[in-house]
């Protein structure tokens, strides 16, 4: 490959990660505030069930179905024949019918820990199925505009129908809160008939042309299947294999707790929708950046890098560079290769650094940000402290996507096998960490044998990356820090945890009971430190009679009061005797609420 072409490539990858990162921020964003309001609207156990169990079904029928051939689109020069290509991408949907054949029975019948109880519950399990078959149906569209290097065709789509789809979701589950899990599995009927919909409309509405410059075919009859011979093409096929093996392993290393959770119901779906939510806060920001970030990593260096062999004296060689000689010199892949290092250089500097100011601010305020966000549901418990954990395992998600999405582009067919049989030792030494710690420790053992499987996985493409450069080329300097820098983060990490606590403690004041005498009238009342108020209970005495009152006396109405007819005298906790008070004015320094009965009357400025 030559570097004009090199730069090419970069080009459309870099214009792919700006839009795949502006869309991904607006859609997460809007997804954060949406998923908000329902958290405070539908019994939290529904969220358990349809964030985790359900969701699991989704997501598991499609990247089982479709992640291979997506690892494996190939390169535009080296497309021999697109009917090949197309014969290939059909074989999506008899995965996915066989996939969902193997998994819905088991979502519906087995394991399911009385989630047949809450309403529509079988209805939302075929929902989620359908939607998944639905959403595979126009992948033949995503693959082939990827091979032509067009991403901006699938994140435009993608952006539109999440954004339309899930907001047509949440206003459904908020206006029908009894019949959420209905309306969850419906909404994401809507979202994957949106894509389907969005990709044969965009397509039917270019000239011809222009079809076969996005898609490579110029006509819906060209997508039918062709009897030729070969099938498929046979390289590509061993790729895909490959590839669908090794990600069935990756899919239990990526999301194996929710795997163990749902089949071992070692936690209630109140504790799942509690982690399920820790796990979207967490990651809000910085995973989307990430997964931007690897995805267009993994394009580059597929796209610029040619998959390594193995020589019998052990040196790495490149595979295609004796075959391309004549169009790329010996110093053109040197520079290429340089290049790419140097890329990937500052991708896992830049990430790591991101993940160092997360862990940075977001240990001291991880309650604060929860109590914003879910109210006590959230602080009262385990999650300040599953978020806090949450915040070191963002770091080894950063460091393992990017050189896992270099390992993947870079390692041979053979490499790539070795790889996948190191992932089968991982997963099982994950999943037997994982078990046990979640019986020992519970909801806190799931971040912490994530973080150990990261481990293992980061060493195995660290270890390859020392093989693929030469030992003497400093690719280790992501990692390196200045010490002024690192304590610069520590000082400020202390800072504000002691101003987090200061904050919190002003805030769990227990509230002070008073005798407020408005009116000629004494109640009882209780000073709220957060919103600045005072909670007042009904009359409890009338100084005008010198008589208490019945419980059956309405509250008092609090209109503007002077200042010289409140006068606060503070009690025991718990007193309910108020005294008769001698009206002294008073100055109120703050902006003061009246609150009678837990409805707002009245404020007073001093």
């Amino acid at each position: 490959m030559s570097l004009s072409n090199e730069n090419n490539i970069l080009s459309a990858i870099g214009t792919r990660t700006i839009l795949n990162l502006f869309c991904k921020i607006v859609f997460r964003f809007l997804h954060f505030i949406l998923n908000g309001l329902i958290l405070r609207e539908i019994d939290i156990n529904v969220i358990g069930i349809a964030n985790v169990r359900l969701q699991l079904l989704y997501t598991t029928i499609l990247f089982l179905s479709r992640e291979a051939f997506r690892r494996t689109v190939p390169k535009l020069n080296d497309l021999h024949s697109i009917h090949h290509y197309i014969n290939l991408i059909w074989f999506i949907i008899p995965a996915g019918l066989f996939i969902i054949s193997l998994i819905l029975p088991f979502t519906l019948f087995i394991q399911t820990d009385n989630a047949e109880k809450y309403p529509f519950y079988y209805h939302a399990c075929l929902f989620y199925a359908l939607a998944a078959f639905i959403e595979l149906l126009s992948e033949p569209f995503y693959l082939l505009a990827t091979v032509t290097l067009n991403y901006h065709i699938n994140i435009y789509i993608e952006m539109f129908a999440s954004t339309l789809g899930f907001t047509i979701q949440a206003i459904l589950i908020y206006n029908n809160g009894e019949s959420a899990l209905y309306y969850y599995g419906f909404g994401y009927i809507i979202y994957s008939s949106l894509i389907i919909l969005s990709y044969y409309i965009y397509f039917l509405s270019r000239k011809k042309e222009e079809r076969i410059r996005l898609f490579l075919i110029s006509s819906l009859k060209d997508l039918i299947i062709k009897p030729t011979h070969p099938y498929t093409d046979p390289k590509l096929s061993n790729e895909t294999a490959t590839f669908f093996w090794q990600g069935i392993l990756m899919k239990f290393l990526t999301e194996g707790e929710r795997y163990i959770m749902s089949l071992f119901n070692l936690i209630s779906y109140k504790e799942q929708a509690i982690f399920d939510i820790i796990n979207n806060l967490g990651s809000l920001l910085p995973r989307l950046i990430f997964s931007t970030l690897e995805e267009s990593a993994y394009a580059y260096f597929q796209q610029t890098l040619s998959r390594p062999k193995i020589t019998k004296d052990q040196h790495m060689q490149d595979d295609q560079f004796q075959q391309k000689q004549l169009s790329s010199s010996p110093s053109e892949q040197k520079t290429i290769k340089l290049n790419a290092l140097i890329f990937c250089n500052y991708l896992l500097r830049f990430v790591i650094i991101i993940s160092l100011l997360v862990i940075t601010f977001g240990f001291p305020y991880s309650r604060t940000l929860l109590n914003i966000y879910g109210g006590t549901n959230l602080i009262e418990g385990s999650g300040p402290g599953l978020l806090r954990l949450y915040c070191i395992y963002i770091l080894f998600l950063a460091i393992n996507g990017i050189t896992e999405a270099f390992s993947q582009a870079t390692m041979s067919i053979k490499q790539l096998k070795n790889y996948k049989n190191l992932i089968s030792i991982f997963a099982i030494i994950y999943l037997g960490i994982f078990y046990i710690l979640i019986k020992q420790i519970g909801i806190y053992g799931i971040i912490i044998a994530n973080c150990l499987n990261m481990s293992l996985r980061i060493t195995t493409n660290l270890y390859y990356f020392n093989q693929y450069f030469d030992s003497t080329i400093q690719w280790s300097r992501s990692f390196q820090f200045s010490y002024y820098y690192i304590l610069t983060l520590v000082l400020s990490s202390f800072i504000c945890y002691y101003t987090e606590k200061c904050i919190t403690r002003l805030n769990n004041l227990p509230p002070t009971t008073l005798c407020a005498y408005v009116n000629h009238k004494v109640t009882l009342c209780k000073p709220i430190t957060r919103s600045k108020a005072i909670s007042c209970a009904p009359i409890t005495f009338n100084r005008a009679t010198q008589t208490l009152l019945d419980d059956e006396t309405p509250p008092i109405s609090l209109l503007p009061i002077p200042v010289g007819l409140v006068t606060p005298l503070p009690l025991a906790l718990d007193t309910t005797d108020c005294p008769v008070p001698v009206p002294i004015p008073i100055p109120v320094p703050f902006l003061l609420f009246f609150v009678v009965n837990d409805q707002k009357f009245q404020y007073y400025k001093s």
